[in-house]
């Protein structure tokens, strides 16, 4: 096929008239025709060997359940292809001029007629004109506008997410989907089979697989390639599949896997998610704008939170103004709600009873709510936001005293009646910060009203994560450039279980070349080399006890304790180091050292690492400060060593033991199992020993302290 015939095709079907008659042939097909050969032929008008033909050439591919010689079914899709083919038949195209992905060229412009909806041909050069002066938008335009759409882009897939949560919460790793839709002509009553779902439109889809992944899409009518797979269901009250009210006025619709049980739905899952998706359909615009045809750019929030107050953030913002919505309205159209806060710790890495709050977010109704600027807030504790923080509990007063009101906002011009106060997370035990929502009504939040409040919290805790692990992902990049081979800071200053077997296998290989000749093997025939592994005594335990990140800390400094002590003690070996291994554990090679002497090292080391440790329980980088009241000490800590030595004629006999091509990294495994086997031993002696091999008994021995009687 040359590109003038596809050219000519796509002119072709970019005819009004062209458009019509195919999608007159795609619904007729899709409503009346079955999908035997002989019945597709029949509607088309076309013979059954031409079908077959067609086959042949790649532009249809129906399905043979029977095998290869099986009769041929056609599927709702490559009826739109047929439909699509014989309108380019009957236009003279030759089937050699129609490229095989046909129906890819014509959802294409498809897709284009609807992003630019005119009959009038001006009109619509107008409109394919605006469509490129859209997408030659400035850079920061394009930005502005991404930022203008991120809150409608993250409250619409959370809202359908969370929806779909709460009803399969009782029925887990389903697929399940919730239908809304979007014209108000829809008839939803009408709807009893999946099949008859294409008939509602224009139509906002969330999708839950089974995976636990969810979906977002609008789309021009929802249907199925495979209608048997699903069951459709009102949202409504129900139990074990059974309606409990006979009417409802809610359009949402639910979609099931038909084998999926029946389904459960109190009457409180219902109310919440009817004014939970209440937005969805009031705002359809949003949707459009969010999930419709044209541009789309990738928006990857991170708003800096914690240290940098200059900057609101666009979809914190949207939740405050959501919550003041998702109150409702007096019957003098005013909101039942004032105003709603989002409160923070100003520094997220103190204890939640150190910090100040700082207000990071509120609604944007100037009309009804005096802004405040973005600023740290009194951390008093009788203030509810605090005590919510602190409490992990809602704090609600459905009836204010009047000096309390003025103790918050003295500005006002009418009186606060009610509140409540809500950690963002908390279920855990560590809160991130509060939302806080007030009324000049009393008893302005009922129960039904905390259930959305509450889900509001879990899209703001969503959000707050998020934007923490973003800010995370690209602290110190400049140290990966730097030093890609340190990862964890807190022991930077500690060659790494990487160094040591580098500095083993180097000592091994000059020892094998060494070797080779008799001069040099001669004068290596009385060096030794030798090895101390420590542990930190019921280190499992402390961790369990007091947390990872405090054992860590220990490890730390127990580790820079003794380097103190060889930086003293070892000055006649100056490349001798302290190598940390992983968790608690640390190798020192010691070059020229005999057994004896290593002995005598171990025990001064032991000794000097015994003892109290004071650590900063929050510590995480090596250059963080540390505050006075967040030491802790430790008394009694212990430490247990293991020693093994090798004379250098011993370590050329095992070399030679191997292949010359594995023989090093072999002979440096046998050490370091060596190692990891005298520190079990000193385990098993109770911890705060030297455990030694020995070269008389063959084997690991307690070399001190010594039992006592």
């Amino acid at each position: 096929m040359d590109v003038r015939s596809k050219q000519s095709i796509q002119e072709h079907l970019q005819k009004e008239d062209v458009q019509e008659r195919i999608l007159q042939n795609i619904h007729r097909g899709r409503d009346e025709a079955t999908v035997t050969i002989s019945r597709a032929a029949e509607l088309f008008g076309i013979t059954e060997n031409k079908l077959r033909d067609w086959e042949e050439y790649g532009f249809l591919n129906p399905l043979r359940p029977g095998g290869p010689k099986g009769r041929r079914l056609y599927t709702p899709t490559e009826l739109d292809k047929l439909a699509i083919i014989r309108e380019l038949i009957n236009a003279g195209y030759s089937a050699s001029d129609i490229p095989a992905d046909i129906d890819k060229l014509w959802l294409t412009i498809r897709s284009l007629r609807e992003t630019v909806p005119t009959t009038n041909p001006a009109k619509q050069s107008s409109s394919t004109n605006q469509l490129s002066a859209v997408d030659e938008l400035s850079i920061n335009q394009r930005v502005t506008q991404g930022r203008d759409a991120l809150f409608w882009d993250y409250f619409i897939s959370r809202a359908l997410r969370i929806a779909l949560k709460l009803i399969c919460e009782n029925i887990p790793n389903t697929t399940a989907g919730l239908i809304l839709p979007l014209s108000p002509e829809a008839k939803v009553q009408s709807i009893r089979r999946v099949e008859d779902l294409e008939t509602l439109g224009e139509s906002l889809v969330g999708w839950l697989s089974q995976s636990g992944s969810s979906y977002t899409l609008l789309t021009p009518r929802p249907w199925f390639q495979y209608t048997s797979d699903f069951r459709v269901e009102p949202l409504q009250e129900m139990r074990a599949g059974i309606p409990q009210t006979t009417q409802t006025s809610d359009r949402t619709l639910i979609i099931l896997q038909r084998e999926t049980s029946p389904l459960t739905l109190s009457s409180e899952v219902v109310e919440t998610i009817h004014r939970l998706l209440e937005p969805l359909y009031a705002e359809v615009a949003c949707v459009r704008s969010c999930l419709g045809p044209g541009m789309r750019d990738n928006v990857n929030p991170a708003t800096d939170l914690y240290n940098n107050m200059n900057y609101d953030d666009t979809i914190l913002n949207g939740l405050a103004d959501m919550v003041i919505r998702l109150g409702g309205t007096t019957p003098s159209g005013q909101p039942r709600w004032r105003f709603c806060w989002v409160l923070l710790p100003r520094d997220i890495s103190q204890p939640t009873n150190m910090s100040h709050m700082t207000l990071r977010a509120q609604n944007q109704d100037a009309r009804y709510t005096t802004r405040l600027p973005l600023s740290g807030l009194d951390k008093h504790t009788n203030y509810p936001y605090i005590r919510a923080l602190h409490s992990r509990h809602i704090i609600y007063e459905p009836n204010i005293p009047s000096s309390d009101t003025q103790a918050i906002l003295g500005d006002l011009d009418a009186p606060l009646r009610s509140s409540i106060a809500l950690p963002i997370s908390g279920e855990d035990g560590l809160p991130l910060g509060v939302l806080y929502v007030s009324s000049h009504l009393r008893d302005a939040f009922a129960p039904n009203y905390q259930r959305l409040l509450r889900i509001i919290c879990r899209m703001a805790e969503e959000l707050l994560k998020t934007y923490w692990i973003r800010q995370q992902g690209i602290q110190h990049l400049s140290n990966i450039i730097k030093h890609p081979a340190i990862i964890d800071t807190l022991f930077e200053n500690f060659p790494s279980e990487h160094d040591f077997n580098k500095d083993v296998e180097t000592l091994l290989g000059s020892l094998q070349t060494g070797t080779r000749n008799k001069g040099s093997k001669d004068k290596l025939a009385d060096k030794v080399v030798s090895f101390i592994a420590l542990d930190i005594d019921k280190y499992s335990s402390l961790a369990n006890k007091y947390g990872e990140r405090l054992a860590r800390n220990l490890t730390r400094e127990v580790g820079l304790r003794i380097q103190e002590q060889i930086r003293t003690f070892f000055k006649e070996y100056p490349e001798c180091q302290l190598y940390h291994i992983y968790a608690d554990r640390f190798f020192i090679l010691l070059k020229n050292t005999s057994l004896d002497q290593t002995r005598e090292h171990a025990e001064r080391l032991r000794i000097g690492a015994m003892g109290s440790y004071k650590l900063d329980a929050l510590r995480v980088f090596a250059d963080q400060q540390s505050r006075p009241e967040s030491l802790l000490e430790l008394t009694d800590i212990t430490v247990r060593f293991g020693i093994t030595s090798y004379p250098y004629p011993k370590l050329d006999e095992i070399l030679h033991e191997h292949a010359a091509e594995y023989a090093i990294p072999e002979v440096r495994s046998i050490i370091t199992s060596a190692l990891d086997v005298a520190l079990v031993k000193g385990q098993i002696e109770g911890g705060n020993v030297v455990v030694s091999w020995d070269y008389e008994q063959r084997n690991f021995i307690r070399w001190s302290p010594p039992r006592a009687k």
